[in-house]
């Protein structure tokens, strides 16, 4: 299972990385954006339950954020971590306001 698609090193721009640990970084990322914005919404909105978990979920990620290996590459600085987080902050704002009027 070692040699799977998923662990196998790839090289893309500047930086060399596998599949699996460019998909979880993106994950991680677009999550930390999507709930980032989302917190902004229910706030407005004043959905406590909604915030509360946002803003426990959020503040996991940061710590795994904030503990990781810094991104030294292009590809990391300037894509993985903006194009991912800014994707999750819309998604996560629009989400959000469709969420908040079910509720």
């Amino acid at each position: 299972m070692k040699n799977n698609f998923f662990n196998k090193q790839i090289k893309v721009g500047d930086a060399d990385t596998s599949v699996n640990e460019l998909l979880k970084e993106t994950l991680i990322n677009f999550t930390w954006g999507f709930c980032g914005n989302s917190i902004v919404v229910f706030m407005a909105k004043e959905i406590d339950i909604a915030v509360l978990l946002n803003f426990f979920i959020y503040y996991m990620l940061i710590s795994i954020i904030v503990n990781r290996t810094k991104y030294e590459t292009i590809l990391g600085k300037f894509v993985v971590l903006p194009g991912s987080a800014a994707l999750g902050a819309f998604t996560g704002y629009k989400v959000a306001q469709l969420i908040s009027q079910l509720i």
